[in-house]
């Protein structure tokens, strides 16, 4: 027998000694191809001693002070004969009574690895970046213009690539198109020059690696110095990105495009608190009103107007003939919302105290609406007034753009002696809030709507990734195929128990499915139509690669969070963008989409054209952009293989064959079994071994599914494989 010691931050607990206390290790679960790696869990009890009372804090006593906090995973160290066996964390269940006094602590000791997806089930990726400015621009032409060409300046992590969420790019050398989308440029001097990209068009997109970056400080500022989560980025790590043997070029270009609304970048506002907007960034309309009265020639102006930090403010003019002034006036809102929220539009006169003179509540933020609310006849205005327009966010989550257009109607009501008995100035203002575009971007309030967890798993899907906890405590993220590679041989022939054991028939899948989320957009949808599948998946019900698949077991379905855009290049140039809009050709949320960024230069001759937004300005002349891309080299982060947008040639290494083939194929192979068998391993073997080795009996190389270890006796419960491709 060994002897099993178990400690919680530091402290040696008691155990029962006649209890069995065992360990399940277990890789991929045959079943479950797509599965992230799961370490270790293990449930077991734990006596209600005076040491464990003291250490559990008398759990059992709610009514004690400053009590043990089940809520808290304690670190945790499994020891035999002395030497460390495994770290992880333990959490408290609950404790049994017997007799009505404590009996039983009920106790999990999890694996580091586990503990990963409990951090993060409930964060998401903007919750990682609202505590930090370091990826917060400006959003101008300038930035975004060099974020197109490179990076947004200072911050090399953002780019803007030529993705548009509204309008549609073309290229045309025979007709220019002012304040068009033609992205050809003309010389200058040889006609207009104020078509191609506008800024307002694109989207900033993160680096993949600054959101580990994120994820790594953001779990240490909310978890404590050395709770956190920290990735190995080095030697054979999916994530290293240093020029060098294992050099991982593909993750090192992908980008996560921040589109959290569809349509123009707007802001996000949560209905989690009453959240007001004041209209502030409007243009003084004094110069586009054109005031006058009629049959008050000589009066030099109806009225003044001002706008400061969103106040209006109204000083009516009028004669001594005059004994009141009335005001009546309109504001038109156009809202593009979505995500369900409810909000409302207010006028409101601040003139003393606030009073709502006009409003609309309880409207609906899907999709585009049009609102008007007017104040009515308002026959006892003050003669100086002011006014603010609002907007209220009362639940939910929704974005908006909106043009406020104020109309119409200011007057002053005359005597009834005069013959006339009102007199108007008509007003008609427009655009004074264009587009509702930012003047800055906050990462975090324009990252897509995804938990951390569900990002990390989906990428794991992606490229059927592994991982494990190393001894410097830092998570070593590899690819199954990598992961298998590093692994030993170890021969346990010696060990085996022979007078039981089985050998059964390892059922593969029905056949088998990789996924994205169901695209929606234009392209996609095009593609689907004509084909008959889904771009960048892979499916069969026959052969995969040669791979046999049977007519027994269920379907298998790898499914990830994300959503692929399908890019188009122009004929006869080196330019290539993307379209986030619907089959009508409507702005559309897309699932988060990531992409490969390829710096690309275009040639002198097919340059893009980049405009400043006025009606009479011109284009800037743009030859290197950043190009979105779906493939890297000979690589594509598509399923199956597809035909590369870009070149027109198939990328047949796609993340199944480079992925997932290796080991599909020794699932579905006619010669695999599921061998069940018992081994006494020794202490040396029980400390040491991976589920990456190889286990030789009698010759012949296994790997392990699952193995569950007494950890007194040694005793080990072996479900493993024949060694087909691996």
């Amino acid at each position: 027998m060994r002897e099993l010691q178990l400690f919680i931050e530091g402290e040696r607990i008691d155990l029962f000694k006649d209890e069995t206390v065992s360990l399940t290790q277990t890789i991929q679960n045959a079943r479950d191809i797509g599965s992230i790696f799961t370490d270790f869990s293990k449930s077991f009890s734990l006596p209600a001693s005076a040491a464990n009372n003291k250490l559990f804090k008398h759990y059992y006593d709610f009514e004690i002070i400053g009590g043990f906090n089940a809520n808290d995973k304690k670190r945790g160290e499994i020891l035999l004969n002395s030497f460390l066996f495994r770290k992880g964390f333990i959490a408290l269940d609950g404790v049994s009574l017997k007799d009505n006094k404590p009996h039983t602590y009920k106790i999990t000791f999890f694996g580091e690895t586990v503990d990963i997806k409990k951090k993060l089930q409930a964060i998401t990726l903007q919750n990682i970046f609202e505590s930090t400015s370091a990826y917060n621009h400006d959003y101008n032409l300038t930035n975004v213009k060099a974020g197109l060409q490179t990076n947004v300046p200072n911050i090399t992590d953002v780019i803007y690539p030529l993705i548009s969420h509204t309008e549609r790019f073309y290229y045309d050398t025979t007709t220019e198109g002012a304040n068009t989308r033609n992205l050809h440029y003309k010389s200058p001097g040889t006609g207009t020059k104020n078509h191609g990209v506008d800024y307002t068009d694109l989207k900033p997109a993160i680096k993949l690696t600054a959101i580990l970056d994120r994820i790594e400080v953001f779990t240490e500022e909310n978890f404590g110095v050395g709770n956190g989560l920290v990735f190995e980025t080095g030697g054979v790590s999916f994530f290293n990105t240093t020029a060098g043997v294992n050099y991982n070029e593909i993750y090192d270009k992908m980008f996560l495009w921040m589109s959290r609304a569809k349509g123009v970048l707007g802001k996000s506002y949560t209905g989690e608190t009453l959240t007001t907007i004041v209209i502030t960034d409007m243009t003084n309309p004094n110069a586009g009103w054109n005031p006058f009265c009629y049959d008050f020639s000589p009066i030099p102006a109806c009225f003044n107007s001002n706008i400061t930090n969103g106040i209006w403010k109204i000083v009516p003019v009028y004669v001594q003939s005059f004994n009141r002034p009335s005001i009546d006036f309109a504001a038109e809102w156009t809202v593009v919302g979505s995500g369900g929220g409810v909000f409302s539009l207010a006028i409101e006169d601040v003139t003393g105290q606030t009073i709502v003179v006009s409003s609309a509540t309880n409207l609906a933020a899907d999709g585009t609406t049009s609102h008007t609310i007017s104040t009515g006849y308002l026959g006892t205005v003050a003669q100086a007034s002011s006014f603010r327009f609002v907007l209220t966010a009362t639940s939910g989550t929704f974005s908006y753009t909106t043009n406020l257009i104020l109309e119409k109607r200011f007057g002053e009501e005359i005597s009834s002696t005069p013959v006339r008995q009102y007199s108007y100035a008509y007003c008609d203002i427009t655009n004074v809030f264009p587009n509702g575009a930012l003047d800055k971007v906050v990462a975090g309030d324009q990252m897509p709507k995804m938990l951390v967890i569900d990002y990390l798993t989906s990428l794991f899907k992606m490229f059927n990734l592994t991982a494990f906890v190393q001894e410097d405590g830092k998570i070593m993220v590899q690819t199954l195929n990598s992961y298998y590679d590093g692994g030993n041989s170890i021969d346990i022939s010696e060990f085996i128990d022979t007078t039981a054991g089985s050998v059964d028939f390892a059922p593969p899948y029905q056949d088998i499915a990789f996924r994205n989320v169901a695209p929606k957009t234009f392209f996609a949808t095009n593609f689907f139509e004509l084909n008959g599948t889904v771009f960048g998946d892979l499916a069969s019900s026959t052969n995969v690669d040669g791979v046999q698949t049977t007519d027994r077991g269920n379907r298998y379905v790898v499914q990830t969070g994300f959503e692929k855009l399908i890019y188009e290049r122009f004929p006869d140039t080196n330019i290539q963008w993307g379209w986030s809009v619907d089959k009508d050709q409507r702005p559309i949320v897309t699932a988060p989409m990531i992409f490969v960024n390829e710096s690309t230069t275009t040639s002198v001759n097919n340059p893009i054209s980049f405009t400043d937004g006025s009606s009479s300005g011109t284009a800037a002349f743009i030859t290197n952009y950043n190009r979105p891309a779906n493939s890297l080299n000979i690589e594509t982060i598509n399923f199956g293989a597809e035909i590369d947008e870009y070149t027109g040639t198939v990328k047949l290494d796609s993340l199944f064959d480079e992925q997932y083939l290796r080991y599909v194929s020794g699932v579905f192979d006619l010669s695999r079994r599921l061998t069940k068998v018992t081994a006494y391993l020794p202490l040396n073997i029980t400390l040491s071994f991976s589920l990456a080795d190889t286990f030789i009996i009698n010759g012949k190389g296994y790997k392990i599914n699952s193995i569950d270890t007494d950890l007194q006796t040694g005793k080990s419960k072996l479900e493993l494989y024949n060694n087909v491709d691996f």
